[in-house]
Parts: C-alpha cells; structure tokens; sequence
C-alpha cells in the first residue's frame, strides 16, 4: 500500500514538473530590417541571457546565435543568406531545465518590412515643342493657318506602373505589421496574465506527490519505533 502511495507521488512529480518544464514565452517582430524578440516566463519575470539561435524553419540551417539580455530582450539583423533564400526564420529559444519554445517569423513579414524600396527606372525625358516665335502668331493667324496642336502627355511606361505597384504594396504591408505587433503582444501578455490548466494540475500533482512522500516517511517511521 506504502509502495503505491509513494509510486502514485512520484508520477505526479513527473508530471508536474512536465507541465512546468516548457512554460516560457517568445515573441517576435520586425521593425525595418531588424527583428526584436522578447523571452519571458511570465509578465514580470523575464528570461535572463537565455541562449536563442536563429535558424531556417525549413532545413534547420543556423544563420546567427546570442543571448538575451538582462531584460529578456534580443535583436538581430535579418541575415542575408535568409534575405537571399526568402526562407522563414525560426528562432528557438532556449532558458534551461528544458524550459524553450520557438517562433517563426515569415519571409513575407521582413520583406515587406525593408527599409529599401525597389529602385525606381528614371522617367523619360520629354522632348520640349518649339512655340513659334512671337512676331510669327499673327501673320500665321491672319493667313488662316491652323495653331499647331499641344503635344499629348507622355504615357507611363509598363516597367514604371509596376515598380510604382511593388513599392505601395511593400509600403502599405509594412504599415500593416507595424500595428499588428502591438496587437500580438498584448495577446501574449494576456496569455501570460494567469495560471492555465495545465499549471493548476501540475500544482495539484506537486501536493499530492508530497503528500505522499509525507505519508511514507510517518509510515517507515512509526514501523522503527
């Protein structure tokens, strides 16, 4: 009976300790060509120089490593081989006693969050019309001669249009992931707002686990006395 109580205490323990071992937060956003990151436990306590690598979501290649700061916080440079690869970077964060989680940030998210637009092909020049001199206008208008007609306007050429096109939609999608991150930030720091069930039955497993414990040790002692 004494053997299975403290079983049953020990599966607890693991248990909870499962269900606490992975409760660490990451966040992360672009701003220009850089990505900021965030790394927390919970909303007041962040995770101190915990160790981040940044790698390709789909092959795992590493493009850079570092460590957070006193404050939880990480900033890098988008890579250029990822810039060339227009790969996902994913960033695995890692704070020790197997707490780490990870997330990605899209191509799309710093593409479109360059700070140098597509530069633009110049304009063709347009060739000025020569007004006829002053002292002609009114002996041409005299002599019945039309006015020579206004040179039409010169059309946009294709390859300005869709440059012009390219640079709205990176601008105007930068604008949008600039004030989406607040918005995913506060629903982190909701998330990070109370205990969830698995912390509720993780705390329940520690009392039941040290109960247990409690109740093996009265038992072997009173079996000595």
């Amino acid at each position: 009976m004494h053997a299975c109580c403290v079983a049953a205490g020990l599966l607890c323990l693991t248990v909870a300790h499962g269900a606490y071992a992975h409760r660490v937060n990451v966040f992360a956003y672009v701003e220009g060509d850089t990505v900021h990151v965030e790394c927390s436990y919970s909303r007041s306590d962040r995770v101190r120089f915990g160790e981040i690598d940044v790698t390709n979501a789909a092959n795992g290649q590493s493009y850079l490593t570092g460590k957070t700061d006193e404050q939880g916080n990480f900033s890098f440079v988008v890579p250029e081989a990822a810039r060339n690869a227009k790969a996902d970077l994913r960033i695995l964060l890692k704070a020790g006693e197997g707490h780490q989680n990870d997330w990605t940030v899209k191509y799309d998210e710093y593409a479109a969050a360059a700070t140098s637009p597509p530069a633009q092909p110049e304009a063709a020049a347009a060739v000025p019309v020569a007004a006829p001199p002053l002292s002609q206008a009114p002996a041409a208008a005299s002599a019945g001669k039309a006015t020579p007609a206004a040179s039409p306007p010169t059309a946009v050429a294709p390859a300005d249009t869709a440059a012009m096109r390219a640079m709205l939609e990176m601008t105007v999608e930068a604008a949008v992931e600039k004030k989406i991150a607040p918005i995913r930030k506060m629903l982190l720091d909701e998330k990070e707002r109370g205990p969830g069930l698995a912390e509720i039955v993780g705390g329940i497993g520690w009392l039941v686990g040290i109960a247990g414990l409690i109740a093996y040790v009265k038992s072997r002692h009173g079996k000595n006395a």
